[in-house]
């Protein structure tokens, strides 16, 4: 079990993220998706395992790790144990599935999963090509994860459907993620939700230069 730093959380799935599974954290812009999954990525290191970590939106920012690491009082060399790998298209998104056979790692994180393949596949008439390379995709991350015995986690964004919020390529996403984690803003408050073996749990955040903190204020 990996903790993610936020105690109701982590009871809530029994101790933390689990091996052999994918996480899913979606939300708007801001709500502190990265941060969440930087913060998972340092509790891997603190525990003295490595993490690859796709970035494909050019979002990894080392100094906001170190950041972090500051305000932890973790040792300088952190960022020897992140293996941050730049991908620019889905043509290398779906080739670094090696780099996770390939490699001794205990965790991998992906930000963003869904970014490349819809600006990839903007229109309409490749709807069906996007859906069954991604999905194809997926089907790979969740076999690698279950043969490597490794958790996935990843990140995705929201799109406006009739004035709804609905996570982007949704369908594809839900099929093969184990945990689901939105994380959304409403006015100052942070808010989050996450589903679970077909149970949910609210919780309520803060965000500052350690990563997220839980707010004990209700919603």
């Amino acid at each position: 079990m990996i903790s993610t730093g936020l105690p109701k959380l982590d009871d809530f799935l029994l101790g933390g993220i689990p091996s052999s599974s994918i996480t899913d954290i979606y939300g708007a812009n801001g709500t502190g998706k990265t941060q969440l999954l930087l913060q998972i990525s340092l509790n891997v290191i603190k525990n003295g395992g490595q993490v690859l970590y796709l970035d494909t939106t050019g979002g990894f920012r080392p100094e906001r790790i170190l950041e972090m690491k500051k305000n932890q009082n973790l040792p300088s060399e952190i960022l020897d144990k992140i293996m941050v790998s730049r991908i620019t298209n889905t043509s290398e998104q779906i080739s670094s599935i090696k780099n996770i056979k390939s490699g001794n790692f205990s965790l991998v994180a992906i930000d963003n999963i869904t970014d490349l393949f819809s600006y990839e596949y903007k229109s309409e008439g490749s709807a069906f090509k996007k859906n069954s390379i991604f999905m194809k995709h997926m089907h790979d991350l969740s076999s690698t994860a279950i043969k490597e015995n490794i958790p996935i986690v990843i990140t995705n964004m929201i799109r406006s459907i009739d004035n709804n919020d609905v996570e982007n390529m949704k369908k594809a996403i839900d099929f093969f993620t184990h945990i689901k984690i939105k994380l959304s803003k409403k006015g100052t408050k942070y808010q989050g939700e996450v589903n679970w073996l077909l149970n949910r749990q609210d919780f309520s955040y803060l965000i500052d230069s350690s990563g997220l903190s839980e707010n004990s204020e209700d919603f």
